[in-house]
């Protein structure tokens, strides 16, 4: 989701992704009941269970940046630094929740929790040089 205007409160926050998602879905209570994680303190976003046609609804939809299947992340991880969204209610705020998203050093235990991917533009660099090395 696009950043919110005016430092709304967390709470608010996470209704506005309610909302978001029971315009595609139809009610707030599917929209509940498909939310399980939500992040409302260093980026913004919710992760939720969905059919692939319901996505297209809500890429159209206002405020919304992108819609990412999980396994576009990290196919092994499924806990992606949210907060869980627990029977229509967020478990209280923790740090541990967004540790790995502030964490600027890459301690081993840091390491075994991420997907270790070479970005594309290095990856075909190294084909294009090992394919003229031929």
């Amino acid at each position: 989701m696009h950043p919110p205007e005016n430092y709304p409160l967390r709470e608010e926050i996470i209704q506005q992704y309610i909302a978001t998602l029971a315009t595609a879905l139809g009610s707030e209570k599917a929209a509940k009941e498909s939310i399980y994680s939500v992040s409302t303190k260093y980026y913004y976003a919710f992760s939720c269970k969905l059919t692939e046609n319901v996505t297209h609804r809500i890429r159209s939809l206002p405020r919304v940046k992108w819609v990412l299947p999980d396994s576009f992340l990290c196919p092994q991880e499924t806990s992606y630094g949210g907060e869980p969204y627990i029977d229509g209610n967020v478990v209280p705020y923790e740090e541990k929740y967004h540790a790995e998203w502030v964490q600027s050093d890459c301690s081993e235990d840091h390491m075994d929790r991420t997907c270790l991917r070479k970005p594309r533009r290095k990856r075909r660099r190294s084909r294009n040089s090992h394919e003229t090395s031929d």
